[in-house]
């Protein structure tokens, strides 16, 4: 025990010794474990977090920056672009197009350069029909004109003309505003050309021949179709409407008197009136191939007075298809009759470069009484009024037609166009236009069309007390032969050969003026 007490002095001398040399180190109360107490940031690591959060929100007012200056660019853009026309040359037609495309204007010309040689038979001194017709030329059309759209939802065209038919000289053609807002629909009103009947469907700047066949011409002439008329229209037309590659239109139009003609527009009666409506619908298609078939109805509401008042009449005539010389070989001279209906029936289609067509068509005039009421004695103008309709002389026409093109090319139906493009087989387009440098001719077309209409209404009938007298306008048929060169989707040339038979007399000398005529016609024609 004792010897243990000793060592526990020694010791606890030794360490009293040893704290008076060294300093006690200061006492940390509560001490923990470091991964069981958030330590709190420190100056360096809280001024590198501000640093990015200041970096990040001037990146993003950089970028808010970025986006103002490219929308006011963008804006800038389209201000300008509304502002700017833009101008382009497609295919030979000029077309100014502001930057939001709602503005367009497109600059059209056409030019038809006719030259016609008639060889004619000799005739003998009883011959009452045209003799010696002229052999020359004549600007067939001269169009010059401006057509596009204005706010998207209308469109217009204003085309005026100084060609003619032998005779040239100025004329409003066509002034229209159309409107086109609501989807497959146009209606239009102003100096409209009106699609009528098959042929009517084609532009003069498309026609496969020189002219359109006589019924196609009385049609425009006295039904109100075709020719540059005042009036108004109404349109629909749309593809796959029943099945995928039909397309139906249907166009209807009330016309007035022609735009450049006094006739049947002068005081002391009424402008001369009619209301046509044409029904198309193209039942097959594959792209390049189509069938279509087409229904046309007219009636006229007033034939017209001329100036200085008189008794309303129509006269249904035709040239032989030119108009170098405009005599009419054919005519039923002037008819006392106010009211006409007219119908037709057609039927076309192309197989890839092939073409056929044809048409058939029927006018009925209501021939009134006149001054024959105080004739009859006990026929059907007996005791009626000066105006009673006394008969209805009716007349018939038909064609048919078609084309080979040499060179492959098919011709391209229109489903739905403006004014008289509608429901229409057009011109082949050229796959390589003609150039002596890249060895290269167009396309070259054969054709072939033979027409016959009878203007004859029992012509060896004579008046009596119960009846009027028969209608002697003759009967014409023509064979038509020609070949048309494409140069280009602008220029073509046509060479026709036209053989025309004319059976015509009086009720007394039935063939007194019949006769067998050859007619050579050239066309060379610009169109944009």
């Amino acid at each position: 025990m004792a010897g243990v007490a000793a060592v526990a002095l020694a010791a606890s001398g030794a360490f009293a010794a040893e704290t008076k040399k060294k300093p006690r180190a200061p006492v940390r109360p509560n001490l923990v474990l470091a991964q069981n107490v958030t330590q709190p940031p420190s100056n360096a690591s809280s001024t590198s977090d501000l640093a990015m959060r200041v970096q990040a929100l001037e990146d993003a007012l950089a970028a808010r920056d970025e986006r103002g200056r490219a929308d006011r660019t963008r804006l800038s853009t389209l201000e300008q672009q509304y502002q700017y026309a833009n101008l382009t040359y497609d295919n030979g037609r000029p077309t100014f197009q502001t930057g939001d495309g709602r503005f367009t204007m497109s600059l059209r010309t056409r030019f038809q350069t006719d030259f016609a040689g008639f060889s004619q038979d000799r005739q003998p001194a009883s011959f009452g029909g045209p003799r010696d017709l002229a052999t020359g030329m004549g600007m067939r059309r001269a169009y010059l004109g401006v057509e596009g759209k204005a706010y998207s939802d209308f469109a217009y065209e204003f085309r005026i003309n100084v060609g003619g038919s032998g005779v040239e000289g100025l004329e409003l053609s066509k002034a229209v505003v159309h409107y086109i807002g609501i989807p497959n629909w146009h209606f239009s009103l102003g100096i409209i050309e009106p699609a009528f009947q098959l042929e009517g469907t084609t532009s003069s700047g498309n026609l496969m021949f020189l002219e359109r066949p006589e019924i196609v011409n009385i049609g425009a002439d006295i039904f109100g179709g075709n020719d540059a008329r005042r009036g108004a229209e109404i349109g629909w037309a749309k593809p796959d409407v029943f099945w995928a590659g039909d397309a139906v239109n249907a166009t209807l139009y009330f016309t007035g008197g022609k735009s450049h003609s006094q006739f049947g527009h002068g005081n002391g009666g009424d402008e001369q009136a009619q209301m046509l409506f044409r029904l198309g619908n193209r039942v097959w298609s594959d792209g390049p191939s189509n069938l279509a078939w087409g229904m046309s109805i007219a009636h006229v509401f007033n034939s017209g007075t001329n100036a200085g008042g008189g008794s309303p009449t129509i006269n249904l005539q035709d040239r032989p298809q030119i108009r170098v010389d405009g005599t009419r070989l054919i005519s039923t001279g002037a008819i006392d009759a106010q009211t006409a209906d007219m119908i037709a029936f057609d039927l076309a289609g192309n197989y890839e470069n092939f073409f056929l067509g044809g048409e058939w068509a029927q006018f009925t005039l209501d021939r009134r009484c006149g001054n024959a009421a105080t004739t009859f004695n006990g026929g059907v103008c007996a005791g009626q009024p000066f105006r009673a309709i006394a008969d209805n002389p009716t007349f018939q026409g038909w064609y048919v037609e078609g084309s080979w093109i040499l060179t492959g090319e098919s011709k391209p139906y229109t489903v739905a166009a403006l004014n008289n493009e509608i429901g229409g087989f057009q011109q082949p387009v050229p796959s390589r236009p003609f150039s002596l440098n890249g060895e290269s001719w167009g396309a070259w077309e054969l054709a072939a069309r033979y027409s016959d209409i009878d203007l004859d209404w029992n012509p060896r009938r004579t008046a009596s007390a119960t009846q009027l007298a028969g209608i002697v306008g003759g009967r014409q048929r023509i064979m038509d032969i020609g070949v048309n060169w494409y140069m280009n989707r602008n220029v073509k040339l046509q060479v026709h050969n036209s053989f025309v038979n004319v059976d015509k007399g009086t009720a007394a000398i039935p063939n007194r003026d019949s006769q067998d005529l050859n007619i050579v016609g050239v066309r060379l024609q610009f169109s944009n």
